[in-house]
C-alpha cells in the first residue's frame, strides 16, 4: 500500500460523481470526467469523485449487471486520467453516512418540491395510462444526490445543465440545515461545464447522449472499438446542405459533431467551425471519428493493462479520509436534529 501524503493547505473542495448504470460514453468524458482532470492537475483543489452505485438502484438493474459496471466504471476513472493520489476516488456505498444523510434530508424535505423534478415529471407523463408503477427511488434520487454532495462539504459540483434543478434543491437543503437547524454547512456552487460541452445523441440531436439509451447507435461508448466509432459517426444525422457549419437550431447534427470536435481539440465552437468549414460531409465524418478514436485509444490500451489490484489500492488510498470528513458531517447533522 502506498503511503499517503499529508494535505498542508486547504482547497476547495469539488464533488462529482457518475451513476453506475449503463456504459461510460464519450458525452460522460467530455462533460464531466475531462473537465474534472483539468481541475485535478492544476492541483488548486481537493476533489471528491465517486462511482454512485447507490444511485443505480433507483430503478431496478440486475446485480451482477451493477457488480460489473461499478468495476468497468472505476477502471476507466483511473484510464481516462483520474490520479488516485490527487483525486479521492470511492464507491459510494462502501462509505458509512450516505444513507443517513439520505433519510436526515427527506425528513425536510417536502413532496411537492420532488414533483417538480423534471426526470420524474418525465416518467410520469410517460406513465399516464398507469401500466407501470414509478419507483420510489426515483422520486427520492434527488435527495440522495444531495447527501452526496453535503456529506462531503462542498464547495462545487460538476454539473451538466440538466443537473442544475437537482443542485438548486441541494442548496435549498443546505440552506435549511444552515438555517433552522444552525449546522455549520457550505451551499455548494455549480461548476456547469465549459462551452460545447453537451454532447447530443448521434441520430437524435434534439437529445443528450445517454448511456442508457437503447438504441445503441446513438452513443460512442468509452470501450467502442474503432470500426464501431465509424460506423456510428458514418452514420448520425446531419441534413441534406452539405455545408458544415455551427446552427444548433438548423444543423442539430452537424453542429453536434462540431461540439465533439471542439471539445477534443480544446478549441472553441467558432474555431472549430472555421477549420471544419470547407469539408464535404463525407470527409467531416471522417475527420470526427479520427479524432474520436485517436482519443481513446490510449484511454482504452490503459483500461485492459489495469488489474484487481490497481483498482483495490485506487479505492482503499483515500477510505479513511473520506469516512472521516463523512463521519465528521453526520455528527453536525445529529446534534442539529438533537440526536447528540
Amino acid at each position: 500500500m502506498v503511503k499517503k501524503p499529508k494535505m498542508k493547505n486547504k482547497k476547495e473542495r469539488i464533488v462529482t460523481g457518475i451513476t453506475a448504470t449503463g456504459k461510460l460514453t464519450l458525452g460522460n468524458y467530455i462533460g464531466a470526467i475531462k473537465n474534472l482532470i483539468e481541475y485535478q492537475n492544476s492541483n488548486n483543489y481537493d476533489i471528491y469523485m465517486f462511482v454512485a452505485d447507490l444511485h443505480a438502484l433507483s430503478l431496478p438493474i440486475d446485480p451482477d449487471e451493477l457488480r460489473k459496471n461499478i468495476k468497468e466504471q472505476l477502471s476507466l476513472y483511473i484510464a481516462c486520467g483520474i490520479d488516485y493520489k490527487k483525486t479521492k476516488l470511492f464507491k459510494q456505498s462502501e462509505i458509512i453516512g450516505h444513507s443517513d444523510i439520505f433519510y436526515y434530508l427527506t425528513v425536510i424535505s417536502n413532496e411537492g418540491q420532488l414533483k417538480r423534478m423534471t426526470q420524474y415529471k418525465d416518467k410520469a407523463q410517460k406513465n399516464a395510462n398507469k401500466t407501470e408503477q414509478i419507483p420510489l427511488g426515483l422520486l427520492m434520487y434527488p435527495i440522495l444526490m444531495a447527501g452526496d454532495i453535503l456529506i462531503y462539504n462542498a464547495d462545487g459540483v460538476i454539473v451538466g445543465q440538466d443537473q442544475k434543478q437537482h443542485l438548486e434543491l441541494t442548496r435549498d437543503l443546505a440552506e435549511r440545515l444552515l438555517k433552522k437547524y444552525k449546522v455549520d454547512i457550505k451551499i455548494p456552487n455549480p461548476i456547469i461545464a465549459k462551452e460545447g460541452a453537451k454532447i447530443m445523441a448521434l441520430k437524435t440531436p434534439t437529445k443528450k447522449m445517454s448511456k442508457s439509451d437503447k438504441d445503441i447507435g446513438e452513443t460512442i461508448f468509452l470501450l467502442d472499438d474503432e470500426e464501431t466509432i465509424r460506423k456510428k459517426i458514418k452514420t448520425s444525422l446531419t441534413d441534406s446542405e452539405n455545408k458544415v457549419y455551427y446552427d444548433i437550431e438548423k444543423k442539430p447534427g452537424v453542429s453536434n459533431l462540431i461540439t465533439i470536435y471542439s471539445s477534443i481539440k480544446n478549441i472553441s465552437i467558432k474555431e472549430a467551425s472555421e477549420s471544419l468549414k470547407d469539408e464535404n460531409y463525407k470527409n467531416f465524418k471522417e475527420i470526427i471519428a479520427n479524432e474520436i478514436i485517436k482519443l481513446l485509444k490510449p484511454i482504452q490500451d490503459k483500461y485492459f493493462s489495469l488489474k484487481e489490484k490497481d483498482i483495490d489500492e485506487a479505492i482503499n488510498y483515500n477510505k479513511k479520509e473520506i469516512q472521516s470528513t463523512a463521519n465528521e458531517m453526520i455528527e453536525k447533522i445529529k446534534k442539529g436534529f438533537g440526536l447528540n
